[in-house]
């Protein structure tokens, strides 16, 4: 059975649209499982409601004041830390991409591939960096290490019981922490605003991070209104599948871009982002396309799923499956946290999800 691999690392690299203004305006952008709006977006709007979260963010003369994902009220970390230790890797990218650098980070061949693509080296070995863990899994740190460094400044995440295992250790010796949570466009714009302006970086926020927002706003303003197709989104993890809600980055991405997410529909009574996924519900809604979030090197996720479903009569006779239209999105823009590159992303899943549109990107790449 044919497969469709998407190869999205050379796409689309001068990236400049042209949007169409319109009038009316649908809620906002965040993700969740609201209907899909028909009416035309307002670009002005939009953008506002993208921004919602990096509005919040106060710059003061020598701190940054924010919300972040400890469940305080906000924090107030002080602005230009000379020795950061950043635990996750695709913050740590970030950092980079902000202006900063770290003296503390994760290691590991995945950690090394993430800091390779989006940073250009892998940074482990730089000069003053030390790798003060090789996961990103908070239960395999030893936090004496970390602490013992005496960083000025910790980030970490939420997942993985990053922040879990070293707030109160590192609350214990003085040390901040930023808990980060990232899981939208939206967050990418909050975060960038405070790395940049921590850092003292505050114009690449201004460039960047507008640059970025500008493109993104410019693909969804000429998203059709009508024939909007019906998907079907699976992650694929190192060893098994699940079924993508619009809570998540992709399922996000696909909501915005007025595509029927028909996993949405499904009983959800704990509020997950990901469910196991029934075969047979997906037959009953036949959806015109479906696309995969490939964890890994993607190849091995299509391995994983021809081992899963590739001899299930179900799953061939899904008319997605029958037409060759299943998309596996490769990690670096579609798992990893993807920053500045999120333009990039939008635009590979405009392109696939109507690939009658010539988006003014596509005329502009020419």
């Amino acid at each position: 059975m044919k497969r469709v691999l998407l190869s999205i690392i050379s796409l689309f690299l001068a990236l400049s649209a042209v949007c169409g203004l319109t009038a009316c305006v649908e809620e906002s952008p965040k993700d969740g499982n609201e209907p899909i709006n028909q009416t035309a977006y307002d670009r002005n709007q939009l953008k506002n409601d993208f921004l919602t979260l990096a509005d919040e963010v106060i710059v003061n003369e020598d701190s940054v004041t924010f919300k972040d994902a400890s469940g305080a009220e906000s924090i107030t970390i002080s602005k230009n830390p000379q020795k950061v230790y950043n635990l996750y890797a695709s913050f740590t990218t970030l950092w980079y991409e902000a202006g900063g650098t770290v003296a503390g980070c994760i290691g590991g061949s995945s950690s090394a591939e993430t800091y390779n693509e989006y940073i250009g080296r892998d940074i482990t070995e730089d000069e003053g960096v030390e790798v003060v863990a090789t996961s990103s899994s908070g239960s395999k740190w030893s936090v004496e290490t970390i602490v013992s460094g005496q960083p000025d400044l910790i980030i970490c995440s939420t997942a993985m019981s990053g922040y879990k295992t070293i707030s109160s250790p590192a609350a214990a010796a003085g040390i901040p922490v930023i808990a980060v949570s990232y899981d939208s466009f939206q967050d990418y714009l909050k975060w960038f605003k405070v790395f940049c302006n921590l850092t003292g970086n505050p114009e690449l926020w201004d460039s960047v991070a507008m640059d970025a927002l500008d493109k993104v706003l410019d693909v969804l303003m000429e998203i059709p209104l009508e024939n909007n197709p019906t998907v079907f989104c699976m992650f694929s993890g190192a060893s098994s599948l699940q079924a993508n809600l619009s809570t998540t980055v992709v399922g996000g991405m696909l909501k915005l871009m007025r595509a029927t997410n028909i996993a949405d529909d499904w009983y959800n009574v704990s509020g997950a982002t990901r469910l196991d996924i029934n075969l047979e519900t997906v037959y009953a809604r036949q959806p015109d396309m479906i696309f995969v979030q490939c964890h890994g090197v993607t190849e091995e996720n299509i391995a994983l799923v021809e081992a899963a479903y590739g001899d299930n009569p179900i799953w061939n006779d899904l008319n997605a499956i029958k037409n060759n239209k299943i998309y596996y999105l490769e990690k670096v823009l579609f798992h990893n946290k993807p920053n500045s590159r999120f333009a990039e992303a939008y635009q590979i899943m405009a392109q696939l999800l109507y690939p009658e549109v010539e988006f003014s990107f596509m005329k502009e790449s020419n």
